[in-house]
């Protein structure tokens, strides 16, 4: 086979296969509302059954009335499946839509813990727009995937199976046309739905750029506005929400066009049967159907042939809810790959400061880059040590490895002897080059929001970092509120904001990356003079390529040379 003969085969391979990744990873989120969805499924086949008897009762009552009888039997039969029915369509919307809650959240959850598994190693490759975007809008777009078309397919199946066992239990000439047309409306739906997938799918993609690209042009707008590009971002992303209108209204046009189709479709039966009843009943029929129709028979299966089309329409209706799901599914399956065997175990607890040893460590990550090889040192307890070396030696690497934020490819990562089975997420403290601070109060920002924290620990956090220093001053003290970013400190006072984090949930492991390389060297001093008080009682493993950093550290691993030392030069 030729290259280009071998190019399309392998394009349907690879669709096929993400078919059936985007199919796995939506059956495995429906377990989350797998209750609430048989509950719904049972009342939309219940509520089927109450109105065939309904239609019974209402055909034996008009019946009874023609005949000159009492028609109170059927009247009383048919309020009462009337009533049922209207109480079981109340709780199937109910049910329907607690399955959908309970999914979503779910996997805002999960997703949520798989993008703190993942850390800045796969933060910092992403859109954080597209992120978010795929948080909000693709999550949303479940909700009818779960709360209708799921619940949906039995009742598809079961109903319109109950409904022509009861047609053709009176008529089977009007069983037949109920038999005959139902698959080509399928056929229909399915070829107008294929082009609706693709749509749904287009459409949420270009509302991710368009949340990404607006994201990033708010974060920039500074920059716009220096360099005069502020008014061409604005016709860009005009353009970009056009584009966007454009394909929602191709979704919604291929809606209204299923719809139509299967409207159409459906009177035409109904019409037929309806033709077929008439003239039988006014003996006017041009052949023998070898049966003979009664008023009431008659009326049964006239009354059941819109209902009988019901399922294929709401079915019709909640289709593109699927194809929804599946470009939802899409946009989020990225922030789940790899997550096959659940999340990581949880790791046992730093009570006292380890002792840190890499052993042959190496880490490659998925798209092939190497970020670390052959790495071995010991990081003593209750000991400062720094990775040193230049930009791209694997420091920042070797603190993600104990972190789980980049892979452990090769050797191994032991804490207190004990081979490193866990992500140290919640027993070790990370600071960053620039750490994050929050919209809120600067209490707020040591304990992360956290109100389980005492204000005791957050005094002495507050304290032992050094941010009193500056915080003493500030009309409202720790309540003084700051910006989103740091707005209103500046980065040695937000490193110590870091710091103060790790003292007040008291870590004994604190790792710390580039911690100086955006401050000053009186800030730098200033810095590195709290930390050096702080890190008693703590094993502090910093990445630096900085000399004062390098100097307060009671261990130096040149990460260039693979070589370990002492301190100061």
């Amino acid at each position: 086979m030729t290259d280009a003969a071998a190019a399309p085969a392998d394009r349907k391979a690879e669709q096929t296969d993400r078919k059936a990744a985007l199919a796995s990873l939506l059956k495995g989120w429906a377990k989350a509302g797998a209750e609430p969805e048989r509950l719904a499924a049972a009342l939309g086949v219940g509520q089927i059954l109450a109105f065939i008897g309904f239609a019974w009762g209402a055909a034996s009552a008009v019946s009874a009335l023609v005949a000159g009888t009492p028609p109170w039997s059927g009247l009383v039969l048919a309020l009462v499946c009337a009533g049922l029915r209207a109480v079981m369509q109340s709780a199937e919307i109910r049910f329907g839509f607690e399955a959908s809650a309970q999914v979503r959240a779910h996997v805002r959850r999960s997703a949520g813990q798989a993008l703190a598994r993942r850390g800045p190693a796969f933060a910092e490759r992403t859109n954080s727009g597209e992120t978010a975007s795929a948080l909000i809008d693709a999550v949303e777009k479940l909700d009818g995937y779960y709360g209708r078309y799921r619940p949906l397919l039995p009742v598809v199946v079961l109903g319109p199976a109950a409904i022509l066992i009861a047609a053709f239990s009176q008529s089977y000439v009007a069983g037949l046309i109920f038999l005959i047309t139902a698959p080509a409306l399928i056929v229909f739906m399915g070829i107008v739905g294929a082009g609706a997938a693709a749509a749904s799918k287009d459409q949420l993609a270009t509302l991710r750029r368009l949340a990404g690209r607006f994201n990033d042009r708010l974060q920039a707008l500074e920059t716009l506005n220096a360099f005069n590009a502020a008014r061409r971002e604005r016709d860009g992303l005009e353009s970009a929400s056009q584009d966007f209108r454009k394909r929602t209204m191709k979704v919604l046009a291929l809606a209204f066009l299923s719809s139509g189709l299967l409207e159409f479709f459906a009177a035409i039966a109904t019409a037929g049967t309806a033709i077929y009843i008439g003239f039988s009943l006014l003996g006017e029929l041009p052949f023998d159907p070898g049966e003979t129709i009664t008023l009431q028979s008659g009326l049964f299966v006239l009354i059941l042939a819109p209902e009988y089309y019901m399922p294929l329409r709401r079915y019709a209706g909640a289709y593109h809810d699927r194809a929804d799901a599946e470009a939802g599914a899409e946009a989020l399956a990225p922030l789940f790959a790899g997550d096959e065997d659940g999340a990581p175990p949880a790791p046992d607890p730093i009570t006292a400061a380890p002792e840190v040893r890499f052993i042959e460590t190496g880490a490659i990550y998925r798209d092939g880059r190497r970020g670390l090889a052959d790495l071995s040192f010991t990081a003593e307890a209750g000991k400062i040590t720094a990775l040193w070396g230049a930009s791209g030696a694997g420091k920042s690497t070797a603190l993600k490895l104990l972190m789980g934020y980049a892979p452990l490819s090769e050797g191994r990562i032991e804490i207190d002897g004990e081979p490193l089975a866990a992500p140290l997420i919640g027993q070790a403290a990370w600071i960053a080059q620039r750490p994050r601070v929050f919209h809120g109060s600067l209490r707020d920002n040591i304990t992360l929001f956290d109100p389980s924290v005492t204000e005791a620990a957050v005094q002495a956090a507050a304290e032992a970092a050094g941010v009193m220093d500056f915080a003493a001053s500030l009309p409202e003290g720790l309540q003084t509120r700051v910006g989103e970013r740091g707005h209103g400190l500046s980065g040695g006072q937000a490193q110590r904001v870091a710091l103060a984090r790790a003292l007040a949930v008291d870590m004994k492991l604190v790792l710390l990356d580039e911690p100086t390389a955006h401050l000053d060297g009186e800030a730098e001093a200033r810095f590195l003079s709290t930390l050096k008080r702080a890190a008693e009682g703590r094993t502090v493993i910093i990445a630096t390529h900085s000399p004062a950093v390098r100097a307060v550290c009671d261990a130096v691993v040149d990460m260039d040379g693979l070589a370990v030392g002492r301190g100061a030069p």
